[in-house]
């Protein structure tokens, strides 16, 4: 009955090279353990509310594919082999750990987040916004569950992986080919349409994740 949520991490691809040689990308963990939903981050494109959402850049969406967790699990396989059938500028297998489980599933807004220090409105960022984010989103459904008689979701990625976009906002806009300090790297991967390992399926359109939840 426990949803186990993490942030994706501000890294992007998670690439690193030595002086430019032999450049390999790491994606985070314990985002990419099976049991753990992971959550990207998003902002507004032109930072303005309605116009639609794009990968986060002020810090890299942390994603890719895990070296640790493999092969992919089976709920996740169908997702994995659309993205790469759209994706263009993947790198070279053996930079990233192909075939393993894929971060994030999800995202939300994680960019010019509001928090209120000594009293006054101020900015943030990072994934570490996205994931409470989510994580309360969750929770709003668990409690409209409880009330109805029904038990907690637990882990939630078989869930999410079958209704996919149907429940979430699709971003399509953006790549994790970028530093946690915000600048680019040479290697990563691309927002496409469905999931991906940037924004996973995208942020929630609650209305339809709540009914989906209810009926679950």
């Amino acid at each position: 009955g426990v949803s186990i949520i993490f942030a994706s991490g501000d890294s992007g691809s998670g690439y690193s090279s030595f002086f430019g040689a032999n450049p390999k990308l790491y994606a985070s963990w314990p985002a990419s353990s099976v049991w753990v939903t992971a959550v990207g981050a998003t902002r507004f494109i032109n930072q303005q509310p309605g116009d639609g959402e794009q990968a986060t850049d002020q810090f890299g969406s942390g994603g890719g594919f895990s070296r640790i967790v493999t092969p992919a699990p089976a709920w996740q396989s169908s997702a994995i082999s659309t993205f790469y059938s759209e994706e263009t500028k993947a790198p070279t297998n053996t930079t990233y750990g192909f075939g393993g489980r894929g971060t994030p599933d999800v995202a939300a807004l994680g960019e010019g987040f509001q928090v209120i220090m000594n009293g006054s409105p101020e900015s943030v960022g990072g994934t570490s916004a996205a994931a409470p984010t989510f994580s309360a989103l969750v929770s709003l459904a668990n409690d409209a569950r409880i009330q109805a008689g029904k038990k907690p979701l637990g882990n939630l990625n078989q869930w999410i992986y079958k209704e996919g976009n149907s429940i979430f906002l699709d971003v399509t806009v953006g790549s994790d080919r970028i530093s946690r300090q915000g600048s680019s790297v040479p290697l990563g991967f691309d927002c496409e349409k469905g999931w991906d390992p940037v924004t996973g399926f995208g942020t929630v359109l609650f209305k339809k994740f709540l009914a989906s939840a209810m009926s679950n």
